[in-house]
């Protein structure tokens, strides 16, 4: 299995969006009503604001291929990118996700280590991400990659509001 992770840039955009909404709606949509998915799906990944996301000089996304085939994405954000008010010694992990057929091969590892190494790039001593409360195998996930709870907000998706529980890792020196 060889895996590439590619930086993607504004000529992508259109496979970003159609993956991200691939992505998410595979990992949530059985949680939520239609309605309230493709309320979320419209407004966080339509292409005017992925653009605007992606020309963002703090915010990267990346594309992961295993053996050629597109199986995943990565979006980190620091200083006034991230999307909750931390301080600038952080750098989040906004969206981290594998494409189904690609699920349980260590990809999502591979994906997590590379931000880390983004991170240590930035310079910036820990990471953090928010995580659905009831999403156990991410739970599960991050806590194996060495995250801890550190506080939790609202996520609000269409007419539902949800708690996103907020993990941070301290990387090493």
């Amino acid at each position: 299995m060889k895996t590439i992770i590619k930086k993607c840039t504004v000529n992508d955009l259109e496979t970003l969006q159609k993956l991200s909404t691939e992505t998410y709606l595979d990992t949530f949509g059985q949680y939520n009503t239609a309605e309230n998915s493709q309320a979320y799906v419209h407004d966080a990944y339509n292409l005017d604001i992925l653009k605007r996301e992606m020309t963002n000089k703090n915010s990267e996304f990346y594309f992961l291929f295993v053996d050629q085939k597109l199986s995943g994405y990565l979006k980190v954000n620091i200083l006034d990118a991230q999307s909750e008010p931390l301080d600038d010694s952080f750098m989040e992990v906004q969206r981290i996700y594998i494409r189904v057929p690609f699920k349980r091969l260590g990809l999502g590892k591979v994906l997590m280590d590379f931000a880390i190494e983004r991170a240590k790039a930035f310079k910036k001593p820990h990471i953090w991400l928010g995580v659905w409360e009831k999403n156990y195998p991410a739970l599960k996930f991050y806590k194996s990659m060495g995250f801890e709870r550190y506080s939790s907000h609202k996520f609000v998706m269409g007419t539902s509001t949800q708690t996103d529980y907020i993990l941070k890792k301290e990387l090493e020196k």
